[in-house]
């Protein structure tokens, strides 16, 4: 008896949830490159990038779908079933969003203003922290629902804050970005539409990262 229940404790989601974690992380460099190549149009290395974070984003649905299907009703969890499945859709929202970003990018060639294109570049890298910031916090979490250690605890929350900060400091500059754009004489309305969409699906990535820290901020309430 005693061996079913350790077998049944052993069937961590987390697991999977640490290997979505990791494509996340890993698409963040290549997310980046894409974005400089399209800058310098080149179209040839902007959809080798592309492909590679399509790849990634296939790669992390199949773990999504395998954690979802390895969820049976007896399975004996720390956490709240519900909670989990929330915390994996926001988790993945994460990966669709960088994916959408390049889709979006990829149907139209628009030239960004000079001046717009470092405070882009800055977005940018504000989405790769949030991105990296995704794994820590759920190795951690993971270690959490192990032994359920205060320490452990206070980790998780310092890696949501973490979160939280990045996805404060994305909002202030997709704030000036969309703000400048929407001022600028472009001279046609399409390059307008175009660039402030990529703006809020840039902004999509840290938002869809800071929801998931407030269920995992959820999850280890007491």
């Amino acid at each position: 008896m005693r061996t079913a229940l350790l077998k049944l404790f052993r069937q961590s989601p987390f697991d999977g949830l640490l290997k979505h974690a990791e494509y996340i992380r890993e698409s963040g460099p290549i997310f980046r490159l894409a974005i400089i190549a399209y800058l310098d149009e080149s179209d040839e290395e902007f959809e080798r990038h592309h492909n590679q974070v399509t790849i990634i984003e296939n790669q992390g649905d199949m773990v999504k779908r395998n954690i979802r299907g390895h969820l049976p009703r007896g399975i004996l969890m720390p956490v709240d079933k519900f909670q989990l499945l929330w915390y994996l859709r926001e988790q993945d929202k994460i990966l669709d969003s960088v994916q959408d970003a390049l889709h979006w990018l990829s149907y139209r060639k628009t030239h960004i203003p000079d001046e717009m294109v470092d405070d882009l570049l800055l977005m940018v890298e504000k989405v790769n922290e949030v991105l990296k910031s995704m794994y820590p916090l759920v190795s951690s979490a993971a270690s959490y629902f192990l032994n359920f250690s205060e320490e452990q605890r206070n980790t998780v929350k310092e890696a949501i804050h973490q979160i939280r900060e990045y996805e404060f400091q994305s909002d202030q500059v997709e704030r000036k970005l969309l703000s400048d754009l929407l001022s600028y004489p472009f001279e046609n309305a399409t390059s307008a539409f175009h660039l402030t969409r990529l703006i809020e699906y840039l902004g999509d990535v840290s938002n869809h990262a800071e929801n998931a820290g407030d269920m995992m901020r959820a999850m280890i309430a007491r």
